[in-house]
């Protein structure tokens, strides 16, 4: 039986309503959050379909649940699914855990992560992707409460060792289990299909004295009664670095009121792509975030304004 347009429309409809109810945007939240749950605090880290966190959701209706991943496709279907199932006690944030696990949870926060089956990213080239380095693996150690834990899940040995010997080095109180692949995932029936072995890290608290970098939702605007046309085209090529922040401009657009200049802002290795726009007043010019952006307010893109003002001010 093939669809007709209303049930189409229909369909359309709710699952816009799934990502609305469950997709969580952060660009304009205070940091940390203030969870204010009054229940335990579940975050699953890459959980891929949703088909664990989920499912835990479902039978731990008591506690919250927070998912992170990279894929904007996988908080979809998860909120899709979280939706079918009528959950009220699970959130999705897209975006990277390397930089949201340390901005979004305060230290002694969460009861429980998870992260199970990561890309273990086996070449030398690729070891900066790599999940469980230095500052990740200090940020879930310092917002783990007291008896909190973080369960680490990978089929592969080497990334297992390196993990290991990273919390080591960081002198992190771990655990070592060998066990069968974890069913409850897509990964972990695959691997159970190959034969192949996995293994369990479970990681306890320890303090660190973290540098977080999102203070408030506030982005600065700058005026300008004069604009520099030629610096303004010079600008669309440039790389600025302040304070430890880098802003790289990749590009200027003209339309009917002004500009938009696309940039690129980096803060600590966690990089954002947004756009300001300078727009033509009655007095002058107005530098600001476009109304489209959807970024964190982080020192290198605020201090991205500054830059373009001081740089096209005549």
């Amino acid at each position: 039986m093939g669809y007709t347009q209303n049930s189409i429309v229909s369909k359309a409809s709710k699952n816009t309503r799934f990502l609305e109810n469950y997709i969580l945007e952060l660009s304009d939240s205070p940091m940390p959050i203030d969870w204010n749950i009054g229940r335990k605090l579940v975050v699953e880290v890459g959980f891929g379909n949703g088909e664990l966190i989920t499912r835990m959701a479902k039978v731990r209706s008591k506690d919250f649940f927070v998912g992170i991943e990279n894929s904007e496709i996988s908080c979809e279907k998860a909120s899709i699914r979280s939706g079918k199932l009528g959950l009220k006690n699970i959130k999705f944030i897209k975006g990277d855990a390397r930089f949201l696990i340390r901005e979004i949870f305060s230290d002694r926060s969460v009861d429980l992560i998870l992260a199970f089956y990561p890309i273990p990213w086996p070449k030398a080239s690729q070891s900066k992707r790599r999940l469980f380095g230095d500052d990740f693996l200090k940020s879930v150690a310092t917002v783990l409460k007291l008896h909190g834990k973080f369960v680490i899940v990978t089929d592969d040995q080497y990334y297992l060792k390196w993990t290991e010997k990273n919390m080591e080095r960081l002198e992190i109180p771990f655990d070592v289990h060998q066990l069968k692949p974890i069913k409850a995932t897509k990964y972990g029936r695959k691997w159970e299909s190959f034969g192949k072995k996995s293994w369990s890290i479970v990681v306890h608290p320890r303090h660190f004295e973290l540098k977080r970098i999102l203070e408030g939702c506030y982005v600065p605007h700058a005026h300008l009664k004069e604009l520099n046309f030629e610096k303004l085209k010079e600008l669309s090529v440039s790389k600025l670095r302040d304070s430890g922040s880098i802003v790289q401009f990749k590009g200027i657009f003209e339309g009917k009121y002004g500009y938009l200049i696309k940039v690129v802002a980096t803060d600590d290795n966690f990089s954002q792509m947004y756009y300001l726009l300078v727009k033509r007043q009655k007095d002058g010019w107005l530098i600001r975030l476009d109304d489209t952006a959807k970024v964190f307010k982080t020192p290198a893109v605020k201090k991205s304004i500054k830059l373009v003002a001081e740089f096209v001010s005549v």
